[in-house]
Formats: structure tokens, sequence, C-alpha cells
């Protein structure tokens, strides 16, 4: 795990209001926490938790990442370790999606930011612009991108009750 990030106190902010000014201590993964982990604290079972102040990313700034499913990469901005919420950017190629029918654990929420993505049954299509929400055990799919597109996903929960068969990495189904 990387040192954690002391950030300055800016003026106007008192010492006592700086030093209090942490977040609970929390098991939270993807880019954002682990760029701005203020303190580590152990957790009730000896877990370390991390304690956090505002946090930024610059979502350009970060690298996409394949998943094992052919034309799909993502950019995990957080997640907390203990329920399995998530917040991510995920990109579908052109003329890639999911292969099949599925339901979630939790809900899905996704919000258009770009291109154009088909729920193939439904005939629903996100544009720019477009929220959508999935609530929990809802089966829908499969899905296609009719051009490059990029999702904002949250996850109130687990993504998956299984691992999908889409997907050969444990990973990727988070």
């Amino acid at each position: 795990m990387a040192e954690p990030v002391r950030l300055q106190r800016p003026e106007g902010i008192s010492e006592h209001e700086w030093a209090e000014n942490l977040s609970e201590p929390a098991d939270y993964g993807g880019e954002a926490p682990e760029r701005s982990r203020e303190q580590d604290v152990a957790g009730p079972d000896g877990e370390v938790l991390g304690r956090f102040r505002e946090i930024l990313l610059q979502t350009q700034d970060l690298d996409w990442l394949d998943k094992t499913l052919e034309g799909l990469s993502h950019k995990p901005l957080w997640r907390n370790e203990t329920t399995g919420a998530s917040i991510s950017l995920v990109r579908f190629k052109k003329g890639s999606g999911i292969p099949s029918r599925h339901s979630h654990a939790s809900n899905q929420f996704m919000f258009c930011l770009s291109g154009s993505y088909t729920y193939v049954p439904t005939g629903l299509t996100l544009t720019p612009g477009s929220f959508y929400w999935n609530p929990k055990g809802s089966l829908h799919g499969p899905t296609r991108a009719d051009e490059d597109t990029v999702l904002l996903e949250i996850y109130d929960g687990p993504h998956y009750p299984t691992q999908p068969d889409w997907y050969s990495s444990e990973e990727d189904a988070r």
C-alpha cells in the first residue's frame, strides 16, 4: 500500500478543524482513495482502514484498464470494499457489449457520457445525457455498443450474485 498522502492545511482553516476533518475509517478501493489516504488506522479485525479528506481525481489522467471481455475497459474511481458498492467509468468499443442476459446483486446506475449503448432485447438505447437504472435482480441484456461509448457506472452493492461466464477474471466481476 502506498504511503498516506499528507495534505497541507489551507490558510483560513484552524489547526483543530483540520485535525478533526477526516472521514470515518473505511475500507475504500479504487484510484481516488489510493491517491488521497490521509491516515491508516486499524479496523475492528486489525485490517488496515483509511481516513480521507476531500478527494479530487482528474479522470483524463487515469489509464483505461482492459477487462477480460473483449472491447471493455474501465477506470475504477471508488469502491467500498466492505459493501461492494463502486463507481467506475466504463468504455465499450464499437460492436462490443455484454454477451448474455444477466442480473445484478445490487442496483446498477449508468449515466451515458458519450456514444450509443443498446440493450438488444428491448431496444432501449443510452445516448449522451441518458440515465439508466437497473434494479437489483432485474434481468437485462445482452447489450451492444453502437459506437465507442463511455458510461459512468455506479453500483450500490456487489455487482453480480456469481461471476459471469464472460469474465475469465474474478477481479473483473467486482
